[in-house]
């Protein structure tokens, strides 16, 4: 049984400073915070199969950007992937997952990471953000937080930040509009990691980088959705787009977990 949402807060209010090493995977040996550790983060488990298809596209100094970074799994990882010379960019809108993020960062001694405050999209304005509950899914037009919304091209050439290798999108509905306002600053030899949710937002996203020249990959789940229109759409499937000047090695591509399934 889950405990209520304010029960839930005070916990995490009273125990997030307290540090366990996550066990397994690209993350292993770092600190993270005890009240977050579930659904695979302290194990390590969490999101293997898309961080071992980053860690296939990625290379050793890339500019890697984490859209949706939540308290920083993923930017942990991209971290080690990019090395010394490359950089991450962990765009995060909601302050709570950026206090976690923060300190993830802070507590493993990173230095390589930039954290944005904004959410992205495909205009430049202001919103909502937030939902009740799970802090995975929060979204943009709901909650009671004021964030400020930007495009790629808007932090590319507004704020400074160079134009990405490599991103990873979780942007719970944005997806679309991400790409469509900020593809004009994503370089040709860029590969895309896109949690698409639902089959509208995948047609969306597929037309966009695929008139761009992207090479498109489906997770197996997405592929099992594709080649039945009856199949129910249950979760966030990943689509990645690896651009035409990108070198990848196609067949190891596909015999990797999120494509073969397990």
């Amino acid at each position: 049984m889950q405990l209520p949402y304010a029960v839930r807060n005070l916990g995490q209010l009273l125990f997030r400073n307290v540090r366990v090493r996550i066990a397994t995977g690209l993350n292993k040996g770092m600190k993270w915070s005890i009240v977050t550790s579930g659904r695979g983060y302290g194990s390590g488990a969490f999101g293997a199969d898309r961080i071992e298809a980053l860690g296939f596209v990625v290379r050793a100094g890339d500019r890697f950007w984490d859209v949706g970074a939540h308290k920083g799994f993923v930017s942990l990882a991209a971290s080690r992937m990019v090395g010394a010379a490359g950089i991450v960019v962990a765009v995060e809108p909601a302050a709570t997952n950026r206090w976690f993020l923060r300190h993830h960062l802070e507590w493993n001694g990173i230095e390589n990471v930039t954290v944005v405050p904004v959410a992205l999209s495909g205009e430049r304005g202001e919103a909502h953000f937030g939902g009740r509950g799970d802090s995975l899914a929060y979204e943009l037009g709901r909650g009671d937080e004021i964030v400020a919304v930007r495009t790629v091209v808007d932090l590319v050439t507004d704020g400074g930040l160079p134009p990405p290798d490599v991103l990873k999108i979780d942007a719970e509905g944005q997806e679309a509009a991400i790409l469509d306002g900020g593809l004009e600053a994503i370089p040709a030899h860029a590969a895309l990691l896109v949690s698409v949710h639902g089959r509208a937002m995948q047609e969306a996203c597929t037309q966009i980088l695929s008139q761009r020249g992207f090479r498109l990959f489906e997770s197996w789940e997405m592929a099992r959705c594709s080649a039945d229109p009856h199949e129910q759409w249950t979760s966030d499937y990943d689509l990645l787009a690896v651009g035409p000047t990108r070198d990848v090695d196609t067949d190891a591509l596909q015999s990797l977990t999120l494509f073969k399934g397990r």
